[in-house]
């Protein structure tokens, strides 16, 4: 089996607060956007989909007893094509409703940021440093 990632399903308290937050963020046509009774899908290129689910719920069908809000376990990582990217995805972040936990910092590594949105979900944005 190849590994290919196609859908990312991510746990949020308030659908309708993560739905208007990622709605902003994304600026996708509404073509692209699907809505359940208890979920959103955001519809990419390359049969790619962003979905916000309840965390109660993804805690239910992963036989947790309860969901902790804020508490992510994993980052998520969007790789923007130079650092004004970054700090231009910072400033709809904050227009969104979202956070900036660290603003945006170069390193050895490159120009990056973390986020989080709406949910408590983080997010690094990341803008590596050109190939010599």
């Amino acid at each position: 089996m190849k590994p290919s990632i196609s859908i990312l399903t991510i746990g949020v308290d308030d659908l309708e607060r993560a739905f208007a937050f990622y709605r902003a963020l994304f600026d996708l046509p509404d073509e692209q956007i699907g809505a359940g009774a208890e979920h959103v899908a955001f519809f990419f290129d390359d049969d790619f989909s962003f979905v916000l689910f309840p965390r109660n719920e993804i805690a239910q069908t992963a036989g947790k007893p309860e969901a902790i809000a804020g508490t992510p376990s994993f980052v998520l990582s969007h790789r923007a094509d130079s650092p004004e990217a970054v700090d231009a995805i910072l400033d709809k972040v904050l227009a969104a409703g979202g956070a900036i936990i660290t603003p945006g910092t170069q390193s050895e590594w490159g120009y990056s940021a973390y986020f989080e949105d709406s949910e408590g979900n983080v997010w690094e944005l990341m803008a590596s440093p050109p190939l010599n």
